[in-house]
């Protein structure tokens, strides 16, 4: 009788204890290289003399991450690192031995997981681009692929331009394909 008692006891407590939330479960996340079909670069050109048809920044909600991002998304570059938020500034101690300039640019995602690959390239002219994560992913099909496992990802990165002149980001996820267009100039002394 006291063991049935003490069960009964035992069963009565756990109803009245709290049932932890599920955690829900992520998206399959691959990071194989055949996940990801790499789209064609199709980027705008700028003509000679033409006008560069930056990206306009727009507010971001998380205050903590960004003020501002460029681009439509899912995965933006940050638009603080860029003077008026669309201008890349190259700064002297940026410059590198071969005269490119490498700065600073921190992409963030919402909502997106997968596999993302970025290529950046000078569209008013020649000359070279790069983009790249600092500490995930790999060179892969001209740009930088990483598999993002959290929607809401933060990447410190780099970008790396040939000197001054209008630019562009094509970022491809898998369920996306978007150009960001900034510019590039010299930092006013």
């Amino acid at each position: 009788m006291v063991t049935v008692a003490a069960l009964l006891s035992a069963v009565a407590a756990c109803d009245t204890a709290p049932i932890p939330a599920p955690t829900p479960a992520s998206p399959p996340v691959s990071g194989t290289p055949a996940a990801l079909a790499v789209s064609p670069l199709r980027l705008p050109e700028v003509g000679p003399g033409g006008a560069c048809p930056t990206s306009a920044p727009q507010p971001w909600s998380r205050a903590d991450q960004a003020s501002r991002v460029l681009g439509p998304g899912p995965v933006y570059p940050v638009a603080d690192y860029f003077g008026d938020g669309t201008v890349l500034r190259l700064r002297a101690h940026d410059r590198q031995a071969d005269g490119s300039y490498r700065t600073k640019v921190r992409w963030i995602a919402s909502g997106y997981t997968g596999p993302v690959l970025v290529r950046a390239a000078r569209i008013d002219g020649p000359g070279t681009a790069a983009a790249e994560f600092s500490y995930l992913g790999d060179p892969r099909d001209g740009g930088h692929h990483a598999v993002l496992t959290h929607p809401d990802s933060d990447l410190p990165g780099t970008t790396v331009v040939g000197g001054p002149g209008c630019y562009a980001y094509q970022v491809d996820g898998t369920t996306f394909s978007v150009t960001v267009v900034f510019r590039a100039e010299p930092e006013s002394p």
